[in-house]
Formats: structure tokens, sequence, C-alpha cells
């Protein structure tokens, strides 16, 4: 880290108050001297804090005050997003031209050895801020209130919260391993330090013997922690009313066709009196059973059923019991799962989660789908594409859908966004939620199936724009 004490007399005599002007170091020798390295600076203030949203044009110059005098080393170089940067000296500050472009993500790089202190006699210590410009105006239309009007008082420090948070910081979140546990978490933490703010479980194995679906204890435990819980629900339902009757799980499914495949008939589960009604009933009343636990231990639910009900995103192949027999259908069947815990079983910890398939020309049929915002507190779009770009264009979409009145989440994703980019193109997504990679943990591979590797997952939860469980408030 320290040089000699006349190599770097040299350069202080040379950049004391001048610019910076290059980079080439390999061009610059100096005869090698013995010292004893001497204390560096370091920055103690920046005009923009770590992790800034800001507009392109307020900002031409940023500031970076150091705990001693400084002065600038020609023979290094201040850069900003890989580019040099112009650089000089005032006083303790080192001062640093920009000139920015909207919609942006910025990183600015101070060199171990390009600020020179304490006399000539050591470097300051590398320095590196990373910041972002707005595309434009943030969304400032939010519904401040639940589609439940008795919602808890926790259910409604969670919606506030996320409002505060859009276009600024994004939560982490990550599914668990099938159902209900912490598997996938734990494993996120051994390498990234942190906990994802949303947990993420599946009621999947709601009528299995060999799981306690009912079992609140990691919920609540993620709760106490200040994390966000949220479930999902691939419903599997009786293939026919035989299966329902003797509850063969053999028979269940939630598929349309393969594995996991059944013939239950939504429309059939719509009309009172029907087996299939009973059912969904019967499924419905489990389901608040353990909410109102949750309800009970003060924890809100972020709640996602009916997911991807559409299946293809051009609309054109249903994936799901749920999407089978056409939108309506669907959405008819959201009302009656609203009515049944909310005003059934007085459920009012949920906080519902409309996941939308956004697809550029299909808006007619997006919207079609749509409950409302009645019914809807949340949108959720699930992607998985190979890139680590924003997605502006999905999110704009699923806003629009909700009149820009709902937040929206990316409620499952493969490949990890860059944080820094959503929020600069204006993608202000509530979470994000990490796909499970099928018990990754003990595979010892070097990628996830989606080819995020765990350096990268790291460098997603420990970006400035994103908050983990260990940054989350209390909103008990």
């Amino acid at each position: 880290m320290y040089r000699t004490s006349k190599y770097i007399m040299i350069a202080a005599t040379m950049c004391l108050g001048i610019g910076l002007m290059g980079c080439e170091k390999d061009k610059m020798i100096y005869p090698e001297i013995e010292e004893t390295p001497q204390a560096s600076a370091k920055v103690v203030e920046s005009s923009l804090p770590e992790g800034s949203v800001i507009k392109a044009e307020d900002v031409d110059q940023i500031w970076l005050t150091y705990d001693g005098q400084i002065s600038v080393n020609p023979s290094s170089c201040v850069t900003l997003n890989g580019m040099r940067a112009y650089a000089a000296v005032q006083d303790k500050k080192l001062v640093v031209n920009v000139d920015l472009e909207p919609g942006t993500a910025y990183t600015l790089e101070v060199p171990a050895d390009a600020v020179i202190a304490n006399k000539g006699f050591a470097y300051a210590e590398a320095y590196k801020l990373t910041f972002v410009t707005e595309k434009g105006a943030a969304e400032s239309g939010y519904l401040a209130t639940l589609s439940n009007p008795n919602a808890t008082a926790q259910a409604k420090k969670v919606l506030n919260f996320l409002i505060e948070q859009s276009g600024k910081r994004i939560l982490s979140g990550a599914m668990s391993n099938v159902d209900i546990n912490n598997d996938f978490s734990n494993w996120l933490y051994s390498f990234t330090y942190s906990y994802p703010a949303v947990a993420g479980l599946d009621l999947i194995n709601l009528n299995a013997t060999w799981v306690d679906t009912a079992d609140i204890s990691i919920p609540l435990e993620h709760w106490k922690k200040n994390g966000l819980v949220s479930y999902m629900w691939h419903w599997n339902a009786p293939t026919d009313e035989a299966a329902y009757k003797a509850t063969n799980l053999d028979r269940y499914g939630y598929n349309i066709t393969g594995e996991d495949k059944t013939d239950f008939d939504i429309r059939e589960a719509l009309k009172t009196g029907t087996w299939q009604n009973e059912f969904i009933l019967k499924d419905l009343d489990k389901v608040a059973a353990i909410f109102k636990k949750l309800q009970d231990a003060g924890v809100p639910v972020l709640f996602r059923p009916l997911h991807e009900a559409a299946g293809s995103y051009v609309y054109n192949n249903p994936w799901f019991w749920w999407g089978r027999h056409g939108q309506e259908a669907t959405k008819q069947l959201w009302k009656l799962m609203y009515d049944r815990l909310v005003k059934h079983h007085g459920l009012n910890n949920i906080i519902w989660v409309w996941t939308a398939q956004v697809s550029a020309g299909h808006e007619a049929e997006l919207l079609e789908g749509y409950p409302g915002n009645d019914y809807v507190d949340i949108v959720g779009v699930d992607l998985y594409e190979d890139t680590h770009d924003a997605k502006p264009e999905p999110y704009k979409g699923a806003l629009a859908l909700t009149e820009g009145k709902r937040l929206v989440s990316l409620s499952e994703c493969g490949m990890l966004e860059d944080p820094a980019d959503c929020i600069a193109k204006g993608a202000n997504w509530s979470w994000f939620m990490l796909w499970y990679t099928h018990n990754i943990a003990n595979q010892g591979i070097v990628a996830d199936e989606f080819g995020n590797t765990p350096e990268y997952i790291r460098s997603v939860m420990q970006n400035p724009f994103v908050i983990n469980r260990e940054q989350m408030p209390s909103l008990k």
C-alpha cells in the first residue's frame, strides 16, 4: 500500500491543488527508498451518501472530505463508471467534476494510490461510491390504504414502509425450498452474510401428512427479527371426487398437463353444493387457521395465491388448474378467496398480492384478468430471463394495470436484476423473490440453474439499493 517517501513527495509537489491529469502509471519511474509506513487518510464525509438517488441536473460535483490534508497523484486515476474523472483538491476535500445522465447507475472509484496523504508519506484509503440518477419522476399516486379497511396496524405499517422505499430501495427476498423451511435462506446467509428481508413460503403441502404446514415457528421467527413473511400456493387439488373423498394425494395436482397433473374444474368449484366447491372451502379454512395463528401473533402476511394464472405470457397456454377455463373464472375464484378469508374468517393481517403476466400487445388480456384495486394491494410480476437488466417494461405494464395506484414487486425471479439499474431505470420493484434452486446448498456448483454465481448474489444482497433483514426496521 505504501511507497517510498521520495516517490510520494515528488507526486505531492507535482499535483498539490492540481486536477488529476492522467492514468498512465507505467510511464512514471521512481527510486525505491526504504521507509516506515505512516498513517493514511480516509474519507469521513461525502456530498452524496452511498446509495443516493438523485436528479442528474442537480449534481455537477462530488465532494469527498478526508480526515487530513491531501493531494492528488498524477500517476493514478479517479474513475466514474470506469472513465477518468477530473479531480482536484481544496483543503481536505477531493472535488470530482461529473457530467451525469438521467436514468443511470454510477460508481465513483478512488483507488488506493490516487490520493496522497500525511505530507506525502502515505496514500489515502481507497474509496467507492455508488449512486443512481432518476430517469423521471417517481410514482407518487400510490393508495396508502389496503383493500381491507379493517387491516391490522402491522399490515398498514408494512404497506407504508414499502411505499416509502419505492424508487429508493428494493427488499431482498428468497423462496423456501418447496414448503416451510429456512434451507435456502440459510444457504444465502452462508456467503452473503445477510438474510433476505422477505421470506417466501409455499402452501404446496397443505394436505400432506409429512409436513406440518400449520407450524408457524419459522415465519414467526423471521418476523420477530424484522423480516416480512410471504406465502404463495401451488394449490394441489384432487383430479376426481374419489381422490377427494379418500384424500388420495397421489391423485392431487396443480398442473394441467405433465407431472402433478389434475383434472380439477374451477368452474364447478365456483358452484355452491358441488364437491369441488366443498374442497376449496375446506382448503381455504385450513389456510385461514394458519393465518389466524399469525394474526394472533401480530404477523402480517403477503399472500400471493393463484399465481401465473394466465400461464403463457401470450395468453394461449395456461399452466395451472386455476387458469384453465379463462380469466373470468380465475378472477371469481380470487374474490371468493378474499371474501372467505377476510369477511368469513375475519382475517385482517393479509396483504393481497396478485401476479400479473405482462407482455407487450396483451394489455387487454392483462386488464381483463385483474381483480381490481379493491381486491388487490400489490401486483407481482414473475420473470425468468437470462440478463441482469432492470426489466422496466414489465414493471411499467404492471403499474399501469393499477393506474399507478398499487406497488409492484418482482414476485419471482431466476437471474437477479441489478438493483442500481432497476432504480435508475424506474423499475421500482418493491421486492425481488429469488426462486430456490433445488438443493443448491449441497451441490457444490459454481452457479445456480439460472446463472447466478454466489459472488453475484452476494453483490446484489450487499448492494446499497437493497434492504436485507438486518436493515429492516421493526414494523410491529
